[in-house]
Formats: structure tokens, sequence, C-alpha cells
């Protein structure tokens, strides 16, 4: 009957649709399915739940307003970049497991869903302590929970970042298949999806909030900048998360520091967390571009003005000189570790600069300096050698049973960067790596400061979870098959049982992985550049964009090439031990290309000092992945 009816009107087969007009913002995997997209950056969730691989978004039309709205400027296609390695450090010992409530939650003006509630207090009660690493920050468990309350934006980006954490929490709980308990990863990947999604929203909410002028919209940007960095570095977007950080390194000289002078009560202390904050997300990024050498434009610039010859920024005089004034702002001795960690931090920023400032001035190979103008640098290898002494009686009170645990593990992880920091500073001006070799103490020292942090880590953790240590089943458990999320690797049992109760996580401030990557391809003493590598990949752990695994893995590589042709390592053999690697043997990392998504890499290596274009016998190239 209805067909009969349909071909009397008019001979058409069938009813027309209503014509609407087409959507051409979905990503470009929907686009050539011809599926509706749900539009979730930086990966839709429909390709996510259909197991495919999300190809991301065509570039937007630009409008005259995209360059001060849009904040992750990227092609279409780096979200095949998007995802990358990594798990990072421990939880802290005080941290319980939460059982959340499904009661509504409501801060300030804005409310939250069931779901949302939820995630907020997961970022509440567990996450922001984490992301702080081994120091105190109110910036995470006070000024951006008092923030959420007021900026839709941030309050996204809060839930997301709750979100991210119960994603690595059930994705890493170890070990699976344990005797007497069940963890249920089955909801790793909804809490991604869902993480994903509040994400979107977030720079949604901050793209309104700049269109409409908002009071305060800066400050509010720069709050923002940090928690999309961390959500970026948290999935494995190091090129975005350089990108953010540039972004607002930008924003912050715009606003010049006259505006960064106390405005009274909470706010002047979120104005110099804020200023922190991007010192240290600066020296993150710029330390690591220096260790693995990204390609143009995500090369951190921690000064847009960074020419000496510029009239706009200090002459090359006038920044040495200013290392003087430095005398009087360090004291004899630190009192407490977050004076010694503000020092050091203002130091080594400042030093980037100076490096900065002369690579630009006098152009040569990677990471390396004429010697020439080595007199330039005496003022800040003075301060760096001024700071230790300062910090010497921190270091040595940090056994003191008053100590906690997470304050001894900061001290440890202070003299671990200033070690690093102090070795590479003065190898700026070398071109030999078998000037290495001058620092061996200084790289057993960084050895023996991590094992310190592992080790209590472990000690305090496993107490905390098992108790009984003759009948741990982390040691038990058979090694099973873990969820595997983009951008997010998860260790959280080892086969040998080794720091077998330290799982995967994350926190945004640096530790010791950027000092055991320095040992694990520096140090040519075959025995401790191999207990480097193994604390890189016994304990896993992500810190802002460096992933512990992946050095790991890159450390290897790199002592493959260096030992090709030398005799197998014997632990008990002396003649095997003692063997050095040869100059003409010797490489350093030259570039490294991620594809974050799959988790492989890209790496080259060569002889230091060789510039771009140059014949290089010692060239090599491989794929790694982690």
């Amino acid at each position: 009957m209805s067909t009969s009816s349909s071909n009397s009107n008019g001979g058409e087969s069938g009813r027309k649709r209503a014509s609407k007009p087409k959507v051409k913002t979905g990503c470009n995997n929907c686009k050539i399915r011809r599926v509706k997209c749900d539009e979730t950056r930086p990966q839709c969730i429909k390709c996510l739940r259909a197991g495919r691989h999300c190809d991301g978004y065509p570039p937007p039309k630009r409008t005259s307003g995209d360059a001060a709205i849009r904040l992750l400027p990227r092609p279409a296609n780096i979200a095949a970049d998007e995802q990358t390695n990594g798990a990072p450090i421990v939880p802290h010992p005080s941290s319980k497991h939460l059982h959340l409530s499904s009661v509504f939650f409501s801060p300030g003006d804005y409310s939250f869903d069931v779901k949302e509630g939820q995630y907020f207090q997961v970022f509440r009660m567990r996450t922001a302590s984490e992301l702080s690493g081994f120091f105190n920050s109110d910036f995470w468990t006070r000024s951006v929970l008092q923030e959420s309350h007021s900026e839709a934006s941030i309050r996204h980006a809060v839930v997301a970042l709750g979100a991210l954490y119960k994603t690595l929490e059930a994705a890493s709980e170890s070990p699976p298949g344990s005797p007497q308990e069940h963890y249920d990863t089955e909801t790793a990947p909804d809490h991604y999806c869902f993480a994903l999604a509040q994400y979107g929203k977030a720079l949604k909410r901050l793209r309104d909030s700049l269109e409409k002028n908002e009071a305060n919209a800066r400050r509010t940007v720069l709050i923002s900048i940090v928690l999309f960095t961390c959500f970026q570095s948290f999935t494995g977007d190091h090129k975005a998360a350089i990108g953010q950080v540039q972004h607002g390194l930008r924003l912050l000289e715009e606003l010049g520091p006259e505006t960064r002078a106390p405005r009274g009560g909470s706010g002047a202390v979120v104005e110099d967390e804020l200023v922190q904050m991007f010192t240290r997300l600066a020296i993150q990024a710029k330390s690591y571009d220096m260790a693995f050498h990204f390609p143009a434009p995500y090369v951190i610039q921690l000064s847009p003005k960074n020419n000496p010859t510029s009239p706009q920024s200090p002459s090359l005089q006038s920044d040495v000189a200013s290392t003087t004034s430095l005398d009087s702002q360090m004291p004899d001795q630190f009192t407490t570790s977050q004076e010694a960690r503000s020092s050091l931090d203002s130091l080594t920023e400042r030093i980037l600069r100076f490096n900065e400032a002369l690579s630009a001035f006098y152009a040569g190979p990677n990471n390396i300096l004429p010697s020439s103008i080595k007199s330039h640098g005496i003022g800040y290898g003075a301060q760096l050698h001024q700071w230790g002494v300062a910090f010497e009686r921190l270091l040595q009170k940090r056994r003191d049973p008053s100590i906690s645990h997470t304050e001894r593990a900061g001290i440890d992880v202070l003299k671990m960067i200033h070690i690093m920091t102090s070795v590479l500073f003065r190898m700026n001006f070398s071109t030999a790596e078998t000037d290495f070799d001058n620092f061996f103490s200084q790289f057993r020292q960084i050895v023996d400061l991590a094992k310190e942090v592992v080790v209590d880590e472990e000690l305090t953790i496993a107490e905390t979870r098992c108790g009984d240590p003759r009948n741990c089943r982390h040691r038990q458990a058979p090694n099973g098959h873990y969820m595997q999320l983009p951008g997010i690797s998860t260790l959280g049992y080892r086969p040998d049982g080794t720091y077998s109760h330290i799982k995967a996580s994350f926190a945004l401030d640096l530790g010791i992985v950027p000092p055991l990557f320095v040992v694990a391809t520096k140090c040519r003493d075959r025995t401790l550049r191999r207990e480097a590598i193994a604390l890189l990949m016994s304990s896993p752990r992500r810190e802002g964009m460096w992933d512990s695994i992946l050095c790991g893995k890159v450390g290897e590589w790199i002592m493959e090439v260096e030992e090709e042709g030398m005799r197998d390592y014997e632990i008990f053999n002396p003649i095997s031990t003692s063997e050095r690697v040869v100059e003409d043997k010797r490489v350093m990392v030259k570039e490294i290309l991620f594809d974050l998504q799959y988790r492989t890499a890209t790496l080259r290596c060569g002889t230091r000092g060789a510039m771009e274009g140059d014949r290089d016998v010692r060239a090599r190239e491989t794929q790694i992945s982690w």
C-alpha cells in the first residue's frame, strides 16, 4: 500500500529527506566513513570506540581573531603524533583509594553533573598532589581549585585531568591476575574518552571567554595554558605542550613585569605562582629540546627577543654582568628545600637564556659554544658552585627521621638536577665527548641519589599496599596483559619483581629522569651506565614531558652503538667492566621524531660537533618502540 502511494505521487520511490546543511567540521575519518562525528579533540570518541585511528581535523578557516583565540595551533595530521609513552612518579604514600560518592556537586556558579563531580573529586583528592611531584605546591592544591569555581574552562580542564588520572589508575593496577583480588581495567577507555571530551569543552569555554573579552581573561589563559600543557604532556603530545609553553611565555612578556606586582590577598600569591610555574615549564621544555633536538617550529625559545644584537634585548655584556647581582640573593645556607628550589630554578633559567643568546650569536653545532667565550660563563659557574655550598646542610640532613619521605626525595632530586646542570653547562664549551669522563664522581652521585628515591618509594608503598612482604601478591603474580591507551604506557608489574609495587604515574615537575638520562647517554663507565638505564626502565614514571621508559630505550641504543666491537659486558670481569669507549666511537643524540600514537620513534645520532650536512661516519639511525 505504501508502495502504490509513493509511486502514484509523481513517480518518486519514497519521501524526500528534509534538507539540512552539511556539517564540515568533523574529523577526516568520519567524513570518509560518512558518519556524524562527535568532534571531540584531539581525537573523536567515535573513532576511538570503533578501534580506528583518528586522523584529526582539517585546519579551520582563518579569521582575523584566530591568532588571539587559538591556543593549540597545529596541523590536522598532528593527531597521529598525538599520544606517546609513558609512566612516571609514584602516588604519595598517604594517598588512599577514594570511594567516590555519586552526589551532585556544584562549585561556585557552575554545576557539575554526577560524573564531572566524581572526576573533580579525584583531582582534588589525588591528582593535585601527584602533579606536584616531590614538592608541595599550592598552585595545584589550592589556586587551581579556587579558579575552577569561577572559570568554566579551568573547571573542565581540572575534570579532564581527574579523568586521565583514573585512566592511568585503571590501566596500570598491578598485578593483573593477582591472587585474592581482582582489578577491573575495563573502564579505562571510558575514563580516557571522557577526559578527551572534557578537554575539548575546556578549549571551547576558553575561546568563548576570549571572544567575550571577559574580565581577567589573560590570567585565565595563563592558568589554562598550564593545565593544557599538563594534559598534553600526560597524553604524550610533546610538540603541542611545547607550543603551549611558548604561547604562555610570550603572553607573560606582553603583560610585562609591572602587571605581575602583588595585587593583595591571594591574588598576589597566584601571580607569583604563575610566574614560577612558567619558569619551571620553560626549563622543562628547553631541557627536553636540548636532549632530543626537535625541529622547528617545536623549538622552545625562552626569550622571544633572544638576539644579543637586538636593541630590545640585553646585550651579552650586560647579561653576563648581571650575574654578579645574584650574589646578594643567594644565602650562605638554605633553610628549606622550597627556598633552594626557587633559587635553583631562577639560576637554571638564566643559564639557559645565556646559552640561548650565545648560540644565536655564535652559529655552531648543537649544544656547543666556542671556547673563546668561556670567560663569559665564569659568573654562572661560580653561582652553581655557591648554590651547592648553600645546599650542603640540607643534603646532609635529609636522612633525619623528622624529614618526610617526600621531602627527602625532593632534596635528592634538587641535588641531582644541580649536578646535571653543572656538568652540562661546563660541557657547553667542549667539542670532545671524552671530556665527560672528568665527571665520573658526579655521575656516580646522581645514580646513588636516584637509587635512594626509588628504593624509598618501593619500601614505603610495599608497606602500604602489602604489609607482609612474605606473601606479596605483586611478586607472585604472573606477567599479565595491560590495557594500552594512546599516549599512556602502563608498566605496573615487572617480571623480575624489582620495584614491583611502584605503579605508573605522572607529575608535571622534573625529577630523577633527566639526570639519569644524562648518565645513560654521557657516562661511558660500563657498569654505572647500566645502573642508570636499569633505574629508568625498572621504575616507570612520566615527569612532565620526560618518560623514563623512552629515555631508557634511547640510552640502551646509544650504548649499543658506542660499544659495538667491544668485548661483551660481564659484571664480574674487571677487564670487561673497565673497558672504555674511545672518542671515535662516541656519539650524541642528534634528533628524535616521535610517532606518539604507536609509541615508536625514529632516532638519529652522530658525532659531537658535526654540523648539519657534514659527512659523519658515526651517523646512525634506528627506530625504537616502548
